[in-house]
Formats: structure tokens, C-alpha cells, sequence
């Protein structure tokens, strides 16, 4: 049993609560340039692999230009490298687009670092046979009997091989059981991001200096993020913080967030950036998630 659970550490294994977070387009707000705007976006990006994050919501808190730009270098760095000329194109705001990181998750690189047989292609041409599709390996792949519109980006798994072509099979991506990249949702308002996450997710955590303080409420809060399916985090800007947002649209944060949480009391800062609040937070959520999961198992 201790192997199977140290085997399923290793393997970036999608397990429930699924988590996913929210941010404000004034994340960037500071930034002096494209350049530095763009470094922390690819930061953001980062830890939201690391951590296995499903969703992430980008609300408007301040100029529309800002929304666009994270939505279009997030966009940018979930896509599979080897599929980027192909769908995305030449665009003035991802000028700086080779200093992001890379992702390295499993949908970016060749499956058998972790042993999967997923892919993400896109569709190059159709035949009587079915759909053509490039999977980013040595060989195009084959969904037969089906015809795919060109161009569009598919999600397949690779059921075998002949002499010319992989044969593949169309997938959800939701039924993949290892971590398979983030989806991207954006917002005009925090006010339309929070509706829509009472409809969504079982639990909403606002992070905030002005929260309960963790370690007051750990047990409550461990015990919730393994009994739900879905479980959304909200973060501030650098400017104002969760309930000054809300406060500016008319809406008490109170009434959507089933908790206001301080992950980070007594900082010896004034301030913590978001992209480093977003690393502590889905650190010690991540801490707490898998220690009670492994431990109940």
C-alpha cells in the first residue's frame, strides 16, 4: 500500500477537490512594461501547474487592455508548445512571450515521462478514412470515421499504430486521470465572476490579510476541501485587497466566500504580491489536501 500511495505522489494524478483560483486583471497593474507584465504572468501560469490548478478566473478590476493581457499570455502558455504557431497568432502583446517558463505538464511534453497515453493535436486534414491530426510526435495521428473541423485543437489518446499514422480516439479532457492543464474563464466584473462561482464550486475561499487566521480553522477547512468536488480561490490585486474590490462594485465579499482566510499572518511586509500569495496559498492547500487524503486512504 505504501508504494501505491508513493507511486500516486510522483504521478500528477487529478484528485478531488479540484482546485482553481481567481484573479484581477489589475494584477499587472504595477508592472512597468510589457516585459515585466508578462514575467508575471508566466509566474501565475507556473504555479497553477505546479499545483495541479483546474480553472483559472480572471476578473475586471480596472482597464479592459489588462483583462486582455493576462487572458492572452495564460492562453498562450497552457497551449502545447509544439501546437503554438499553429493556433495561436502573431499578436503585438506576446512580444515577450520567450521568457515565460515552461509548463512541462503532462499535455506539453512527450507522454512517456509520465507514462500517459494523451495528447493534445490539432487537425490538419480530412480524408475519407477520418480526421488527420498532428499530436507533436514523430508520426500524424488518425481518428477514424470522423471528420473534424481543420484547425481545431483536439484532445485524443493514442489507441495504437500502424505503418504511416498513430490511430487515435476523441476524449474528454474531464475524463484524463492526471493533471491536464488549466481552462481559462475571464469576467467583466468580480461581481460576474462571483455569481457564477456559487453556481460552480462547493466551497469559495477569499484569501485576505483581514480573514480568520489559518491555523484557527484548519480542521474545518481540511475536512471540507476533501469531503467537495470543487473548490475556488479568490485573490486580490496589488492596490485593494478581496473586500475592497467588492466594496467598489457594490457587492459584500461576505455573502459569496464560505470563508475569509489569512494564509500568511504576522508577513513581515507590507504587502504581498499576488503571484506570491498565489505560491503560499496553493502550497499549504495543497499541504492539507493531499496529507489528509494520504493519510485516509
Amino acid at each position: 500500500m505504501a508504494k501505491d500511495k508513493y507511486s500516486e505522489v510522483l504521478r500528477p494524478i487529478r484528485n478531488k477537490p479540484f482546485i482553481s483560483f481567481a484573479i484581477p486583471s489589475s494584477i499587472v497593474s504595477e508592472a512597468p512594461d510589457l516585459r515585466e507584465k508578462t514575467r508575471k504572468i508566466g509566474y501565475i501560469g507556473r504555479a497553477a501547474a505546479i499545483f495541479r490548478v483546474e480553472e483559472i478566473l480572471v476578473y475586471r478590476d480596472d482597464d479592459y487592455d489588462n483583462l486582455k493581457l493576462v487572458e492572452t499570455i495564460l492562453s498562450y502558455l497552457e497551449t502545447p508548445p509544439y501546437l503554438k504557431r499553429r493556433l495561436i497568432p502573431r499578436n503585438p502583446l506576446l512580444r515577450y512571450a520567450g521568457i515565460l517558463p515552461p509548463l512541462k505538464t503532462p499535455h506539453h511534453v512527450h507522454p512517456r515521462i509520465f507514462n500517459t497515453r494523451y495528447r493534445e493535436g490539432i487537425v490538419t486534414s480530412t480524408t475519407a478514412n477520418g480526421s488527420i491530426v498532428d499530436i507533436g510526435l514523430d508520426k500524424q495521428g488518425l481518428v477514424p470515421k470522423v471528420k473534424l473541423r481543420v484547425g481545431s485543437r483536439v484532445t485524443v489518446k493514442v489507441k495504437g499504430i500502424n505503418r504511416d499514422r498513430y490511430i487515435l480516439e476523441l476524449v474528454d479532457r474531464e475524463s484524463i486521470d492526471i493533471y491536464w492543464g488549466y481552462k481559462l474563464e475571464t469576467y467583466n466584473s468580480m461581481e460576474d465572476m462571483l455569481r457564477e462561482a456559487t453556481r460552480k464550486y462547493d466551497v469559495v475561499i477569499g484569501a485576505t490579510k483581514k480573514g480568520e487566521i489559518l491555523y484557527n480553522i484548519e480542521k474545518q477547512l481540511m475536512n471540507n476541501l476533501v469531503e467537495k468536488n470543487k473548490v475556488l480561490i479568490v485573490f486580490g490585486g496589488p492596490k485593494h485587497d478581496i473586500d475592497e474590490i467588492a466594496s467598489k462594485e457594490g457587492v459584500d465579499i461576505k455573502e459569496y466566500c464560505d470563508y475569509l482566510v489569512n494564509f500568511i499572518p504576522r508577513q513581515g511586509v507590507e504587502s504581498v504580491r499576488t503571484e506570491e500569495a498565489i505560491l503560499i496559498v496553493l502550497g499549504i492547500i495543497n499541504y492539507l489536501k493531499e496529507k489528509y487524503l494520504l493519510n485516509t486512504n
